[in-house]
């Protein structure tokens, strides 16, 4: 909060002349109340997963020369399993230019038992300028960016087997698995530039016995100034962007057997990638100016013989408002 104020002014001029005389009163009040704030609880970066994983599987299997049946064979079970989970959750940004309560009280009293005049000058300005801005947006949430290899390179060989059956066989599964959730909660983002509650009361009496004149002159002025901006968007949520790569080479050979010759490549190769993202926003609201004014103005005068009673009224209430 730029200005949290809480303003009482009370102004009281009492004037009891017996014989003849004058009352000249002069009242002037200012009050200036200029704040900014800002509150944020955005701009947040979460990474559930940002690992780089490798799995290699190198096989070679040879047989040479067997007077037997011969059995070659690789056998191999390769992957990656990735999974990463990122959360952000705001609390409320709430920025307040101006929290401005003013209370002004001008009080001008005369009397005059005799011939004389009252002139009375009642002035009372009061201005709030606030700026605020609130922001809980602008967060960036990954789930999983990782980087996942899985390769499976098998040779299987066999020459020159004499033996009546030859079998030569590879047998893979290379996987990646991947997963990633990311989530993002804003909250409020409330803005208010200028908040104030204005109360203004103005009394001018006079009272002359004889002859004379009362000329009285009440001014009161308020303006209320005041920016907001509030934001809770602008946020990226991406469940999974992981990388992901399975590479299967296999090779398998039966060279100059005598016999029955099999030979036999066998492979389960996959990515299985998968994401959640999910932006919940709270509310954004921004009022540049709230404002509660109330003017009072009041002139009595009582002239018993011959004279002159002359009053000024003038109030203005000016609020400006930019979001």
């Amino acid at each position: 909060m730029g200005v949290d104020a809480n303003t009482n002014i009370g102004q009281l001029a009492s004037a009891d002349i017996e014989d003849d005389g004058f009352v000249i009163s002069d009242q002037d009040v200012d009050v200036d109340n200029d704040g900014d704030a800002e509150a944020d609880t955005g701009d947040n970066d979460a990474t559930g997963n940002t690992s780089d994983n490798d799995a290699d599987n190198d096989q070679d299997a040879d047989a040479e020369d067997g007077d037997g049946d011969t059995v070659v064979t690789n056998d191999a079970t390769t992957s990656n399993d990735s999974d990463g989970t990122a959360t952000i959750d705001t609390g409320d940004a709430q920025a307040v230019g101006v929290e401005a309560n003013t209370n002004i009280g001008q009080l001008a009293s005369a009397d005059i038992e005799d011939d004389g005049f009252v002139i009375t000058d009642q002035d009372a300005d009061v201005k709030n300028d606030g700026d605020a801005e609130a922001d809980s947006g602008d967060n960036d949430a990954v789930g999983n960016e990782s980087d996942n290899d899985a390769d499976n390179d098998q040779d299987a060989d066999a020459e020159d087997g004499d033996g009546d059956t030859v079998v030569v066989n590879n047998n893979a599964t290379t996987s990646n698995n991947s997963d990633g959730t990311a989530s993002i909660t804003t909250d409020c983002a409330c803005a208010i530039g200028v908040h104030a509650n204005t109360n203004i009361g103005q009394v001018a009496n006079g009272d002359i016995e004889g002859d004379g004149f009362v000329i009285s002159d009440q001014d009161a002025n308020v303006e209320n100034d005041g920016d907001a901006e509030a934001d809770s968007g602008n946020n990226d949520a991406v469940g999974n962007e992981s990388d992901n790569d399975a590479d299967n080479d296999q090779d398998a050979d039966a060279e100059d057997g005598d016999g029955d010759t099999v030979v036999t490549n066998s492979a389960d190769t996959s990515n299985d990638s998968d994401g959640t993202a999910t932006i919940d926003t709270g509310d954004a609201t921004a009022f540049g100016v709230v404002a509660d004014t109330n003017i009072v103005q009041s002139v009595s005068a009582d002239i018993e013989g011959d004279g002159l009673r002359q009053r000024h009224h003038r109030s203005g209430r000016q609020g400006e408002e930019r979001r």
